[in-house]
């Protein structure tokens, strides 16, 4: 059976941006949404919500990037491929779902497989000293323009740290992907689990969520069996000219599970 590529783990400077490149981007169309959901090179996104929902997300996510432009993908041409990296660091990755978006999609699903590389860490400082230190090296290897990293603060929970150090930890995260972001070209998406997320103290909170451009979050509807998206955008074209956008939906499992062919 195919199977993911996997790789164990045992000065900032803008880079210019031509026309070309900033065309690259990913148009996720799902049901129930009145507009897709529109990802960019150097967006750092945050999904907060149910563990399953979320990595179906990211991984529908995953798979769409790697469809050519004309079906809203992140390839400009056919002759340019790029990889998806997957930082997994709570053993949430699903190949099988990976396999069934090919499919839905129209995409080789051994190609899919060959071209998603996962990273599996251990360790809450494996993970930093994955992100810090080896990550440029492998965006480059393996010529990526999408992380994912599903359950990013999942181990800063499991080990309890003192939350000075897990403060200091977010930052060195943070700070290295916002860099990577910016020179590399490069998106960078991750997910919180929302019960988790709940547990933890408010500077957690108030730490986390403001340092993504994009917030995406998908909680159970009180009244139904349907979930709430909520898609917040912080859109700063101009320094001194920061706007933040609010949409919010209604969709069922089964959209996020059916690509739709329109």
């Amino acid at each position: 059976m195919s199977h993911l590529t996997t790789f164990n783990q045992n000065d900032y400077e803008p880079k210019f941006q031509n026309a070309y490149e900033y065309l690259d981007n990913i148009k996720l169309e799902i049901r129930g949404l009145t507009s897709a959901i529109e990802l960019e090179i150097h967006d750092i996104v945050c999904v907060v919500g149910i563990s399953e929902l979320t990595n179906i997300l990211l991984t529908r996510i995953g798979v769409c990037c790697l469809l050519p432009r004309r079906s809203c993908g992140f390839i400009s041409n056919c002759t340019s491929h790029s990889n998806v990296l997957v930082i997994d660091a709570g053993n949430s990755t699903d190949v099988y779902q990976y396999v069934e978006f090919g499919r839905q999609y129209g995409l080789n699903t051994k190609q899919v497989l060959q071209r998603v590389v996962v990273t599996r860490v251990f360790t809450l400082y494996q993970l930093v000293h994955l992100i810090v230190y080896k990550l440029p090296n492998m965006i480059h290897k393996f010529n990526a323009k999408l992380i994912l990293i599903p359950d990013l603060f999942d181990m800063f929970i499991q080990d309890e740290i003192d939350i000075k150090e897990a403060k200091s930890l977010i930052k060195e995260i943070m700070d290295a992907i916002l860099i990577l972001s910016r020179k590399n070209n490069i998106l960078f998406i991750t997910s919180i689990l929302l019960n988790k997320l709940l547990s933890i103290s408010d500077l957690y909170c108030n730490t986390l969520l403001p340092l993504f451009n994009k917030n995406i979050e998908i909680i159970q509807n009180k009244s139904s069996e349907r979930f709430n998206v909520k898609i917040k955008e912080k859109s700063c074209k101009y320094v001194t000219n920061c706007v933040t956008i609010n949409r919010k939906y209604l969709i069922s499992k089964s959209d996020l599970l059916i690509v739709s062919n329109k």
